[in-house]
């Protein structure tokens, strides 16, 4: 196992570094011929102020791809600050980006200011975009024409000497005609498009990633799991991987727990199927048991299926509204913005 730099240990933290390099991004997200191209796209926008408009399923590597752009570029000895719009209560968007003065509104018993100002000199990376509340919208594109910002009661405009990065996982040209994303807000945020394709469409990269993950957590651990086992590296390869590079990390992590000198297929938590792309079935379960899978296992797997495909069901029906799906299914938004997460759902 190669050593892990105190670059990686960083990133993996959520601390940006001012190194300017390739090499992190492709252990992290492949380096395989379509993320070539990306990387070649992140190369060409990272020395500019442009905007950046990055799309791609859940857990495909968007936010790698923006920290990216943000180390490659003149800004990278400033902040790079996230900003996950979807997990955010529409009431306090305005707040979290802008700021408010004391006495604002109740409750504001000091100044507290705002992510644009965090990100002074850096970078703002703007996720779920398509999250934001429609009357928050035009507030934003101003932020971004004029430069400058306006905390909630504030009586004088603040320089914002900032590069805006945004993602999604949605078509927001769909949106912009559907009425709930402003035309004049998706061009100003798409000055330049960077598009991440899915885990299953670049199949050359699972393994290197699968090995870069086992590698971290072999460190992490302090373990020494050597491989994968040829009937597990099979499986890694015929899988689906709807959760994208988030889930393939997530499995490799749980498996080298599991695992004491090599990974194997029962060391793999898989979900989806050829038949549904879900859960594996309960009667599939059975019909595969040679003995490999321990009945415990087997209860978590099916247990875990059943839960996936009611968030499935359910988020399809409320048009990907994780906020209508919570009330309907009577747990809090923060549970239902981990699930959805964790599974690497991509549903509205």
């Amino acid at each position: 196992m190669g050593p892990v730099s105190s670059y990686e240990v960083q990133a993996e933290r959520g601390i940006t570094t001012c190194i300017p390099t390739d090499a992190w991004t492709h252990d992290s997200i492949g380096s395989s011929e379509q993320m070539k191209r990306v990387f070649a796209e992140m190369r060409r926008v990272a020395p500019t102020d442009f905007t950046v408009l990055i799309t791609g399923e859940t857990g495909s590597g968007k936010e790698v791809v923006a920290r990216a752009v943000h180390r490659m570029s003149p800004r990278a000895s400033g902040p790079f600050v996230p900003v996950d719009c979807g997990s955010i209560p529409q009431s306090l968007v305005e707040g979290e980006l802008f700021g408010h003065e004391k006495g604002s509104f109740t409750g504001a018993d000091r100044c507290r200011p705002g992510k644009f100002e965090v990100a002074s000199g850096g970078t703002l990376f703007l996720d779920e975009i398509s999250n934001l509340p429609l009357d928050v919208q035009p507030n934003l594109l101003r932020a971004l024409q004029d430069k400058q910002i306006w905390r909630i009661g504030g009586t004088r405009p603040l320089a914002a000497d900032i590069r805006i990065i945004t993602a999604t996982n949605q078509n927001l040209a769909v949106l912009v005609r559907a009425g709930t994303f402003r035309r004049d807000l998706y061009h100003r945020l798409n000055e330049f498009g960077i598009v991440v394709p899915p885990l299953r469409e670049r199949g050359g990269d699972i393994v290197p990633l699968a090995t870069r993950f086992l590698e971290l957590t072999n460190r992490e651990l302090k373990k020494n799991v050597l491989g994968f086992s040829e009937a597990a590296t099979q499986m890694l390869m015929s899988h689906r991987w709807p959760g994208n590079v988030r889930e393939l990390r997530n499995v490799v992590r749980r498996a080298v727990l599991l695992a004491d000198s090599r990974v194997e297929p029962l060391h793999l938590a898989l979900l989806d199927s050829p038949s549904d792309g879900g859960g594996l079935r309960l009667s599939e379960l059975v019909e595969r048991f040679d003995g490999s899978v321990p009945f415990k296992e087997m209860v978590r797997r099916a247990v875990v299926g059943v839960e996936r495909q009611i968030l499935v069901q359910v988020l399809t029906q409320t048009g990907g509204n994780k906020a209508e799906a919570a009330r309907l299914l009577r747990i809090d938004y923060k549970t239902i913005h981990k699930k959805v997460r964790d599974y690497g759902l991509c549903i509205g």
